[in-house]
């Protein structure tokens, strides 16, 4: 699917990105980490695939599959990205027959727990930490303003109560189904 998307030149979009190079984990003052920003734009967005090995004019290139790191990917995400971002797939496409360049593909599900903040680095006029929120629209990332997060947060609490009442729900029709079918005395 990866090859054909190549071929077709297929654009990146809000739930699609090109990477031509794994991600560098290297820390540099005032420069934040791509990766973990990327993990959450996705995420926050509505999930989707980073797709190292493929460069911006959309031809593949490879990368190297052992010098990825997929350990330090998890690191990044886990201590970069508040709150923690779960289900994230690492899948190696190794060329057909070795015959071509090897691609890594991060599959980011969407969460239930968005608004995602990625702590970072800035250098302005000081270095101060900051806590951003990156979101995707179609190729682009950019970062929550205040009712974006806002409005963010209330989603998730939505669905949080949609949920709870639904597992509510559930929970009285199992127990009405055991206790009428129980004959002996119930607990």
């Amino acid at each position: 699917m990866v090859t054909t998307a190549v071929a077709d030149k297929l654009a990146e979009s809000d739930d699609l990105d090109w990477k031509e190079v794994s991600p560098n984990f290297a820390p540099k003052p005032g420069i934040w980490n791509e990766f973990a920003k990327d993990v959450a734009a996705m995420a926050n967005t509505r999930g989707g695939l980073l797709v190292y090995g493929v460069s911006d004019q959309i031809d593949l290139v490879g990368v190297d599959l052992v010098a990825a790191d997929k350990k330090q990917m998890l690191s990044a995400v886990h201590n970069g990205i508040q709150p923690y971002i779960s289900g994230i797939d690492f899948i190696e496409l190794r060329a057909p027959g070795g015959s071509g360049p090897d691609l890594l593909v991060v599959d980011v599900p969407p969460s239930e727990l968005a608004p995602h903040f990625q702590y970072g680095w800035e250098q302005r006029d000081k270095d101060r930490v900051t806590f951003n929120a990156p979101y995707r629209i179609n190729d682009d990332t950019f970062y929550m303003t205040e009712h974006q997060v806002a409005r963010a947060y209330q989603e998730r609490f939505a669905r949080r109560a949609t949920a709870d009442a639904l597992l509510k729900d559930r929970l009285a029709e199992v127990t009405d189904v055991v206790l009428s079918e129980s004959e002996d005395f119930h607990a």
